[in-house]
């Protein structure tokens, strides 16, 4: 499982929002917003302030994000690729399923600017994988939000019936 720090065990999770599409059941911060499900499924974005996400866009500027690729091998999703550099990999579980929490820094050769940080666990559920991220920019508290992310991938939970 998922180590547990002190400064983890203040973070008050106490919202719990559900993906029925995936079949995710997450708790998150009490004063944090999630997405309606309007342009992405429920339960994927999560913000201390604005979740709402606007329809075209490819921004990476709220606090967590949490997507499922489908038909994308575990294996391959979690390798270091050209576009980034493996700071930390951590291999764990995550309510059963094998998963890894890696800290990784953008080589500039692909979508994200060089440099630029991100906090991600990608937990394999067959031929689906989850990726749950923060990223290091500006006005996003990168350090909290990888505490949050910690403490939110504890409390999940997959509905195997949904997994299938």
């Amino acid at each position: 499982m998922i180590k547990q720090n002190n400064s983890q065990n203040s973070i008050n999770l106490n919202q719990t929002c559900t993906n029925k599409k995936v079949g995710y059941q997450v708790n998150y911060p009490q004063d944090w917003q999630t997405n309606s499900g309007n342009v992405m499924n429920d339960c994927q974005v999560f913000d201390p302030t604005y979740a709402k996400v606007p329809e075209q866009t490819e921004s990476i500027s709220k606090a967590i994000y949490l997507r499922v690729e489908e038909n994308a091998p575990f294996d391959l999703i979690s390798q270091e690729n050209v576009g980034e550099q493996h700071l930390s990999k951590q291999t764990l579980t995550i309510d059963s399923y094998q998963a890894v929490a890696v800290e990784s820094k953008s080589t500039g050769r692909a979508m994200l600017p060089k440099g630029q940080r991100n906090y991600s666990y990608i937990v394999d559920l067959g031929d689906r994988t989850l990726i749950a991220t923060t990223y290091d920019v500006p006005d996003n508290n990168y350090a909290k939000n990888k505490q949050i992310l910690d403490s939110m991938l504890k409390t999940i939970e997959f509905n195997n019936n949904e997994l299938k």
